[in-house]
């Protein structure tokens, strides 16, 4: 069906791709999220857990624009963390990667992307400092988020536009896990993205060991096709939504 590349991309991540942390598949549904979740999980009205996610960018999206995102997120049990991530095209390879960063390679209908992070734990209050606009948001980076944030993109970014963070958001997070064992699969989420202007994604995925990903891809598509759930004819990232949202609401 090759709803996720060639059989030529996924032998190249076999091979290739064992550098890695981890492979995420993942691919849009067609809304309403209610349906997908039954559909998905057998039941009547499943339980999603929600969190919530900040952008935290310049007004006028510097690091987005360089191909880097700063998400503070508010997890279960009000515990926040921050991730900086950078974003390549998949077959890239040498690429720097800082030190406790994390890689993983994106699967979606479109292509192939390597995604580098570095993700830290944030204090809740200091968290919701800065959600409420009483501490600044640089303050949330350690130095190692700092050059990365600047330094992780398509170009450099000036490091005084760290100082000029404002929070974006939030963009509310609710998920359902979806068991498949029996197609090899060892945890499926389904998760249904709000935005601020209200616009929504409802997104399938699934991870793996690089050395895995032929196999995954395969019982993914299966999962799909055996639960009879409409996929978006287009895919699109969280990425360029939050660039739509925020530009058009300044008149970009």
């Amino acid at each position: 069906m090759g709803r996720f590349g060639t059989a030529e991309a996924l032998a190249w991540l076999a091979t290739h791709g064992t550098h890695a942390d981890s492979i995420e598949l993942k691919t849009l549904l067609v809304p309403p999220a209610g349906a997908a979740a039954e559909a998905l999980a057998g039941r009547h009205a499943p339980t999603w857990s929600v969190r919530q996610t900040y952008l935290l960018d310049t007004a006028d999206l510097d690091f987005l624009r360089a191909g880097v995102e700063l998400r503070l997120r508010r997890r279960a049990r009000g515990k926040f963390d921050l991730a900086v991530s950078a974003r390549r095209r998949g077959t890239e390879l040498g690429c720097y990667r800082p030190r406790g960063a994390r890689v993983e390679y994106d699967v979606v209908p479109s292509g192939v992307w390597k995604d580098i992070e570095v993700r830290r734990d944030i204090d809740s209050s200091t968290a919701a400092a800065v959600i409420a606009g009483s501490t600044k948001s640089r303050d949330l980076l350690s130095m190692t988020q700092c050059g990365w944030a600047c330094e992780g993109g398509s170009e450099v970014v000036d490091d005084a536009r760290l100082s000029e963070l404002h929070v974006h958001g939030p963009l509310v997070v609710r998920r359902v896990k979806v068991g498949a064992p029996h197609l090899g699969l060892r945890r499926v989420d389904l998760e249904h993205f709000r935005f601020p202007s209200g616009r929504e994604l409802v997104e399938l995925s699934t991870r793996c060991d690089p050395p895995e990903v032929e196999a995954t891809a395969s019982g993914f598509e299966q999962l799909l096709d055996e639960r009879d759930v409409p996929v978006a004819p287009d895919y699109c990232t969280k990425t360029s939504v939050w660039h739509d949202e925020i530009t058009h609401r300044h008149g970009g």
